[in-house]
């Protein structure tokens, strides 16, 4: 029954304008618990977005959610690139592609580096240039190129973004981040992974575990009624030749629904064959 009222809303093209109320009606109910989670100070004396775009993001109204997971989810990054030789007070520039309402890249605001945010949704870019003046905003759209140069970024992290493109989008996508990755440079990402096999059927899970995309409402993509789920072993197969894979933690993005954490490194061209090696570049001076 469910399903027969979600199609007849769709058709009746009614089904966003259902969203927005229940969102809306959500919302009122947190307004006092918001209050005072922000009387504690908490939120690192950074304005919070409004109820309507913590929806649009998180799906949740909480603040104290928002705070405290984007905080989850930096730290997740931070401890990724210790583990593997990388501090992040070393590095020059950064890159948060789907960067929302900056969850996550609000916590980077003592950041000695030149840190950047993209996002598809100009109502949230909008927010953050207003909100968010340590860092620099981009809009780009749902398809290539972004508005940076080539070898721009040392990092680049994109959490809850891959678990959202299909094929042939995931694919362009990745050839996009390498270009305005410095050869040597990492790239972050979270993913879909056996967290969800419950949630598959049969033929999905047959798909998975052969090391095949998983998709779901692909006519969706980009948003979060898209859903991508693959493997480790898919990631290294389509990843290779231009990254290597250095690190693939089971539910390492905290923060975030249950989403595995992977750090990738762009291969550095060889000069004399042209071919790549994993050798790392020198980072670039902070500015």
């Amino acid at each position: 029954m469910r399903g027969v009222v979600k199609a007849g809303l769709e058709r009746l093209d009614l089904l966003d304008a259902a969203r927005r109320v229940r969102d809306a009606i959500v919302a009122l109910g947190w307004v006092r618990h918001n209050r005072r989670f922000l009387r504690r100070g908490e939120n690192g004396g950074l304005p919070v977005p409004t109820a309507r775009l913590l929806m649009l993001t998180t799906a949740s109204p909480s603040v104290e959610w928002f705070i405290q997971t984007g905080r989850a989810g930096a730290d997740s990054i931070r401890e990724q690139l210790e583990r593997n030789g990388v501090p992040l007070p070393e590095v020059g520039a950064v890159l948060d592609f789907g960067c929302g309402c900056g969850r996550i890249i609000r916590h980077w605001v003592d950041l000695s580096a030149d840190v950047h945010g993209c996002d598809y949704n100009p109502l949230l870019i909008d927010w953050c240039r207003r909100r968010l003046p340590f860092a620099r905003f981009e809009t780009n759209d749902l398809e290539p190129p972004l508005p940076y140069a080539d070898a721009q970024f040392d990092l680049i992290y994109a959490l809850s973004v891959f678990t959202h493109l299909p094929e042939p989008l995931q694919s362009r996508w990745v050839a996009e981040l390498a270009r305005v990755l410095r050869p040597g440079g990492h790239l972050i990402i979270s993913t879909h992974g056996e967290a969800y096999l419950d949630s598959l059927s049969d033929s999905e899970r047959a798909r998975f575990h052969a090391g095949q995309l998983v998709v779901r409402d692909a006519d969706a993509a980009g948003s979060n009624r898209c859903g991508v789920f693959f493997s480790e072993d898919y990631l290294r197969r389509h990843l290779e030749p231009g990254f290597r894979l250095r690190e693939h933690l089971t539910r390492g993005a905290r923060g975030n629904p249950p989403q595995d954490l992977a750090l990738l490194q762009l291969r550095v061209p060889s000069p004399s064959t042209g071919t790549t090696s994993t050798s790392v570049a020198p980072a670039r001076p902070r500015p």
